[in-house]
């Protein structure tokens, strides 16, 4: 029978390696390699506090004694001692060695042949093992079936490593999202939002602040609580912080939060925030989600209440990812914000000016307020006002800076 390897295109070899991808060709490779060895089952045992744990399992029909999730204690079982080199790593007879018939498994399943290899990590420490065993003794077996099991552990157990190490940074990243959850959420800078015609400023823009850490930027703390499941948690507490503020807005100024369509669905407390505050007329929610909102009647039946309450809406980053013209259309937004990759050098950008300019014009002909993002410089600024932009916000007209 021929040998299929699993192959590791699309499972993103390097920084992009995705863990579906990765527990997908370990899924695969069992298969693959219980039907070429004939063998009735392939597994792979993660050793962890003690005990092995089976973290994968591929049977035959006939087999089903064990499944993911199940463990024993790992000094009663093949795996410590083919690791430790107490027996050996093919055995085509179980009979034949009576250091096994003190296993228990041994007469339990019962285990008539058996080959397993070690899984080593990088400083050369087992892991855990990969095994195939029938219940009945298989004489046929050899080195070469040997060497082919030693190949698919080096690819398997290269997986599993990712795995772990992906494990072990989602706990870490998860109980680093928790505490700022459980200690009130993120503080909350302000960014003035400046009217260009007066040089008042008209409003704030909420921007959360996270402890330090690496490259964890907000957008990163963000994302990596959506792929932990604790975005609209995270959302939900930067929320609270930054309706805290809302007293201390001077009258007639409104606050810009930032919410994804998401958290909307997932969270009913977080329309409840919008319209439960006395402030609601001052509160303008930035839709932030980057993704394709698929049910928009949906979220328009959560936006009712909100408008209702007086809240407006705002698309984030318009000109950019699915904030398109449909995107805005099916919204109809009170406010849109120009993203800062068209206001970047528009100064000496015609490009971009007639792209600002078309939206100028589209705010007006439908009543919706445009306010251009990132605003770093005096020749973006002209540029802007040039084109009949009354609303903007950057470094160059207002750093965030956290409230006393």
């Amino acid at each position: 029978m021929s040998l299929r390897v699993p192959t590791t295109q699309g499972a993103g070899l390097g920084p992009q390696r995705r863990p579906d991808a990765s527990r997908e060709i370990i899924r695969e490779s069992l298969t693959s390699l219980r039907s070429h060895l004939g063998m009735q089952v392939a597994f792979v045992g993660r050793f962890a506090g003690g005990r092995r744990v089976f973290e994968y399992v591929d049977a035959d029909s006939t087999f089903y004694p064990i499944s993911p999730g199940q463990s024993d204690p790992l000094e009663e079982t093949y795996c410590a001692r083919v690791t430790d080199g107490r027996i050996p790593e093919l055995i085509p007879d179980t009979a034949e060695v009576p250091a096994l018939q003190e296993i228990a498994a041994t007469s339990l399943l019962p285990v008539g042949s058996h080959m397993s290899v070690p899984m080593r990590d990088e400083n050369g420490e087992p892991f855990g093992t990969l095994c195939c065993f029938s219940t009945k003794a298989d004489a046929g077996l050899r080195e070469r079936d040997l060497e082919v099991l030693r190949m698919f552990g080096d690819l398997i157990g290269s997986h599993m490593q990712f795995l772990i190490a992906h494990e072990q940074a989602s706990r870490r990243a998860r109980a680093r999202i928790d505490r700022v959850i459980v200690r009130g959420g993120p503080r909350i800078a302000l960014q003035p939002i400046v009217n260009l015609v007066t040089g008042h400023t008209y409003g704030y823009e909420a921007l959360s602040r996270f402890p330090a850490h690496r490259d964890w930027t907000p957008d990163r703390w963000f994302r990596e609580a959506e792929s932990l499941g604790l975005g609209p948690a995270l959302e939900a507490s930067a929320l609270r912080a930054s309706f805290a503020h809302l007293p201390d807005l001077p009258e007639q100024t409104v606050m810009s939060v930032n919410v994804s369509a998401h958290a909307l669905f997932e969270d009913p407390d977080i329309a409840a925030m919008f319209t439960a505050s006395e402030y609601s007329a001052q509160v303008v929610l930035e839709l932030t989600e980057h993704d394709q909102v698929d049910d928009y009647e949906g979220l328009d039946d959560l936006l009712g209440p909100l408008r209702r309450a007086g809240v407006r809406v705002a698309v984030d980053d318009a000109g950019s990812g699915y904030a398109g013209l449909d995107h805005i259309l099916r919204l109809g937004p009170e406010v849109l914000k120009l993203d800062r990759a068209l206001v970047e050098g528009i100064g000496d950008h015609p490009g971009r000016q007639a792209m600002c300019e078309a939206m100028v014009r589209f705010t007006q002909r439908t009543g919706t307020m445009l306010v251009a993002e990132g605003v770093e410089t005096g020749r973006e600024l002209a540029a802007l006002r040039d084109l009949g932009v009354l609303y903007a916000q950057g470094y160059h007209l207002g750093r965030p800076t956290i409230p006393d």
